[in-house]
C-alpha cells in the first residue's frame, strides 16, 4: 500500500512528466495569456501603446499573426506602419497573407504603393497577391483615399488588378481562384469604366463561380454596358442559378431591347432566386412591353399564394416575388395596376408591407384610400408602415389621420413601439408643433422613442437646448446607448460653452463606439481630443470563457415556423460574436422572434426584439472581421457602423461578394437551406438549441 507521501510522490512525478512531453512536443509555449491578451486589446479597440504591434515580432507565427488580425479590426491607422514593417520581414505565406488583409482592413492610403509592388512580381505567392487585390479594392473605394492617391495612380492600380484575371478559357486552381474573385471584387469596388471589357470576359469562364461573380460586379459598376449585352444574354441560359441570376439584373441596366425575350423565359426558371433577378431585369430595362407581362404573372402568384394559405399556410413563399413584383410593376408609372395592388394589399393586410402602401401612394388619395376607413391599425408594426406612407401621400386627409394616430400614441391607446414611426412620419410632413411634441418625448421611458425625438429636433434655440441637456443626464443610466448617441448629436451643434462640457465629459462614456463620436464632434467645434485610455469592456472571466469556446465545435439549430436550420459557428475566427449569440439563445431570447427583413436573392435577416429593424440586446459588440468569405448560406452580423451589432444577423441566399470584409461571418448552414429560401417576412423563430463539443 502507498503511504500518503509515496502517493504525493507519485503525483509530482506524473506531472513533471507530463510538463516534460508539452514543451517537448510544443517548443517553448508563449506565455499562457497571449492569445487572451490580444482578444483583451482588441475588445478594447487599443493598440495598447505598442503592445500589439511588438506582438507582430513574437517568436510564434501563431502570435504574429492574431496580432496582425487584430491590428486589422481595431482599424487604428498608427498601426499601418508597423504591418508594412512585419511584411518586409514576414517569409511564410499564411502571415504574408493575413498582414495584407489587414492592412485593407486598415483602409490606408499610405499602404497603396507596398500593397500595388505585391501584384507587379509574378514571384509572389498566388494568395498573398489575392489579398493584395483585396486590399487595394477596399482602399481604393473610399472616395479620401482615391482623391489622395490622384487619378494616375488609380487607373494604374485598376490596370494592375485586371493583370491579375486568368484567361477565361483557363483552368483555375483553387488558390488562383481565390486571386480570380477578390481580384473581381476589387474591380466592383474602384468602379471604373475600363474594368467593362476584362469583366465581360470572366462571363466566358470555365468556373460557374467566376462567371457569376462576373455578373455580379458588371451589375454592381454601374457603368453603360452595351459592349457586355451579348455575353451576359449568353449567361442567361447557364447551368448555374447564380450565374443566370446575376447576369439578368446586370442586362436588364444594358436597357438594350434585345434582353427582352431571354428575361421573359427567366420568369418561368426553377428558381427563385433567378426569377427575382428576372423581375429585377425588367425593372431596370423599363421596356413598356414588361408591364402586361409582369403583370399578369402576379395574378398568378397571387391565386397561388391565396391557395396555399387555403392550405393552411399563412405565410407563403410568394409574398417574396409579389413584393418584387409590386416595385418593378410601379417603376412604369400605370394605373392598371392599381387594381391588383387593391387586391394584394386585401389578402396581406392594410400596412404588412410598406411596398404595397408606397406604390399606392403613387396613385394619389383617390387609389391610396379605396376600402380603407379612418381607424388606425390594431398592429403596431402595421401601423408604423402605414404611418410612413401616409407622411408620403401628404394629402390632408393623410395629415388629419396621421395627427390622429399620434394623438391616441401620446395618450398611451396604442402600443408605444408604434411612436418612432410616428415622429419621423411628422417631421416628413413638416408638422408645425413637432418640436413641442419631440421635447415631451425626451423624457419617455423607451429609449427608441426618445432617440427619435432627439434626432428630430434639428431646429438650434434655448428650449431645445435645455431639453436636450435635460435628457442627457436621464440617459446617463440607460444600459443601451441608442438614447445618448442622438442626443448627443444634437447638442454637439450647439457649440457653446455648456455643450462642449457635456461632451468632454462624454469622453468617459462606457460605449466606445459613443466616445469616438463624441471625439469627432469635438474635433469640429476646434477643441483638442485627449488620448483615449485603454479600459477593458469586459473582465477575466470573460476573456477565458473566449478562449475555451475557440477550441470548441459548435452548432446551433434553429426552429422556424418553415423549418429547421442548421448552422456551424466559427468560434475560432469571431469567439466575441459566437459566445454573444450562443448565450442569447441559452437564455432564449430569440424565441418567438420574427425574420424582420427578406430581400430574395440577398439576405433573410432576423434577431430583432422590436421587429422593424431598429431593435437590440441593449448593447453593442465588436465586429470581428475575417478572410472567409460570403457565400451561400454564410451566417453574418447585421450593422448600423462598426462595432454596433448585437443580435440581428443574416442568412446569404446567394454569394455576396461587396459583404466581404464588412460585416463579421461567424457562421455557415450545414443543413436546412431550403428553409432559408422558404422564409417571408414575419416568420418566426421558435426556438434555438446549442451544442458545444
Amino acid at each position: 500500500m502507498l503511504t500518503k507521501k509515496m502517493k504525493l510522490g507519485s503525483m509530482y512525478f506524473c506531472f513533471l512528466l507530463f510538463a516534460i512531453q508539452f514543451v517537448l512536443a510544443n517548443g517553448n509555449p508563449p506565455a499562457p495569456d497571449v492569445y487572451t491578451r490580444i482578444l483583451q486589446l482588441e475588445d478594447a479597440r487599443s493598440l495598447g501603446n505598442g503592445e500589439l504591434e511588438a506582438l507582430l515580432q513574437h517568436k510564434l507565427p501563431e502570435v504574429r499573426y492574431r496580432a496582425a488580425l487584430a491590428i486589422g479590426r481595431i482599424g487604428d491607422k498608427r498601426g499601418t506602419a508597423a504591418l508594412l514593417k512585419a511584411l518586409d520581414t514576414a517569409t511564410t505565406i499564411r502571415l504574408r497573407a493575413i498582414i495584407v488583409f489587414a492592412l485593407g482592413e486598415m483602409e490606408d492610403a499610405k499602404a497603396a504603393l507596398a500593397l500595388l509592388k505585391l501584384l507587379e512580381p509574378k514571384t509572389e505567392a498566388v494568395e498573398v497577391r489575392a489579398r493584395a487585390a483585396e486590399a487595394l479594392g477596399k482602399i481604393v473605394s473610399i472616395q479620401a483615399n482615391a482623391d489622395a492617391l490622384g487619378k494616375e495612380l488609380v487607373e494604374k492600380i485598376n490596370q494592375a488588378l485586371i493583370a491579375q484575371l486568368p484567361a477565361p478559357n483557363a483552368a483555375v486552381t483553387p488558390s488562383h481562384k481565390l486571386l480570380a474573385s477578390l481580384t473581381i471584387t476589387a474591380l466592383m469596388r474602384v468602379r471604373l469604366p475600363a474594368s467593362v471589357a476584362p469583366l465581360t470576359n470572366q462571363l466566358q469562364s470555365r468556373d460557374a463561380d467566376l462567371r457569376a461573380e462576373a455578373g455580379n460586379a458588371l451589375f454592381r459598376l454601374r457603368h453603360p454596358l452595351n459592349s457586355a449585352v451579348p455575353a451576359l444574354l449568353a449567361t442567361l441560359t447557364d447551368r448555374a442559378v447564380n450565374v443566370r441570376a446575376n447576369s439578368a439584373r446586370a442586362v436588364g441596366l444594358s436597357r438594350d431591347a434585345s434582353a427582352f425575350e431571354p428575361l421573359v423565359k427567366l420568369l418561368n426558371d426553377p428558381s427563385d432566386l433567378v426569377r427575382v433577378s428576372a423581375i429585377r431585369g425588367f425593372a431596370a430595362l423599363a421596356d413598356h412591353r414588361a408591364f402586361a407581362l409582369l403583370l399578369a404573372f402576379g395574378e398568378t402568384l397571387l391565386k397561388q399564394s391565396q391557395q396555399a394559405k387555403a392550405n393552411g399556410n399563412s405565410r407563403p413563399s410568394q409574398i417574396n416575388l409579389l413584393l418584387e413584383l409590386t416595385t418593378a410593376l410601379g417603376t412604369f408609372k400605370d394605373e392598371r395596376v392599381v387594381p391588383f395592388l387593391h387586391r394584394l394589399r386585401v389578402a396581406t393586410g392594410v400596412g404588412a408591407y410598406i411596398e404595397i402602401e408606397t406604390e399606392l401612394v403613387k396613385f394619389g388619395d383617390k387609389a391610396f384610400w379605396v376600402g380603407l376607413d379612418d381607424n388606425p391599425l390594431r398592429d403596431w408594426r402595421n401601423a408604423a408602415t402605414f404611418a410612413q406612407a401616409l407622411s408620403e401621400l401628404n394629402s390632408e386627409r393623410a395629415k388629419t389621420v396621421l395627427l390622429t394616430m399620434w394623438e391616441q400614441a401620446e395618450q398611451g391607446k396604442t402600443d408605444v413601439r408604434v411612436m418612432p414611426a410616428l415622429l419621423r412620419s411628422l417631421a416628413r410632413i413638416k408638422y408645425e408643433d413637432l418640436p413641442a411634441a419631440a421635447r415631451r418625448q425626451l423624457a419617455h421611458k423607451e429609449i427608441a422613442v426618445r432617440a427619435t425625438a432627439a434626432s428630430t429636433l434639428t431646429e438650434s434655440n434655448e428650449e431645445n437646448f435645455k431639453a436636450l441637456m435635460a435628457a442627457f443626464a436621464q440617459a446617463k443610466s440607460d444600459a443601451q446607448s441608442d438614447a445618448r448617441f442622438a442626443l448627443l448629436n444634437a447638442i454637439g451643434k450647439y457649440k457653446t460653452p455648456q455643450a462642449i462640457n457635456l461632451l468632454k465629459a462624454a469622453l468617459a462614456d462606457a460605449d466606445p463606439r459613443l466616445r469616438r463620436a463624441t471625439a469627432n464632434l469635438l474635433r469640429q467645434a476646434g477643441e483638442a481630443v485627449p488620448a483615449e485610455t485603454t479600459a477593458l469592456p469586459h473582465d477575466s472571466t470573460y476573456y477565458a470563457r473566449l478562449r475555451r469556446l475557440q477550441q470548441k465545435q459548435v452548432t446551433v439549430t434553429m426552429h422556424t415556423s418553415k423549418g429547421i436550420i442548421e448552422v456551424e459557428m466559427f468560434a475560432k475566427d469571431a469567439p466575441m460574436t459566437v459566445d454573444n449569440f450562443i448565450e442569447l439563445a441559452k437564455k432564449k431570447y430569440f424565441d418567438g422572434i420574427i425574420f424582420h427583413r427578406i430581400v430574395p436573392n440577398f439576405v433573410a435577416q432576423g434577431g430583432d426584439p422590436r421587429g422593424d429593424g431598429g431593435g437590440g440586446p441593449g448593447y453593442q459588440i465588436r465586429c470581428e472581421i475575417n478572410p472567409r468569405q460570403y457565400d451561400r448560406g454564410t451566417m453574418g452580423m447585421a450593422l448600423s457602423g462598426k462595432d454596433t451589432g448585437g443580435s440581428q444577423f443574416f442568412f446569404c441566399h446567394a454569394p455576396q461578394p461587396h459583404l466581404d470584409g464588412g460585416y463579421t461571418i461567424f457562421g455557415q448552414v450545414i443543413a436546412g437551406m431550403e428553409t432559408v429560401d422558404k422564409l417571408t417576412r414575419g416568420d418566426v423563430i421558435k426556438r434555438i438549441a446549442v451544442s458545444e463539443r
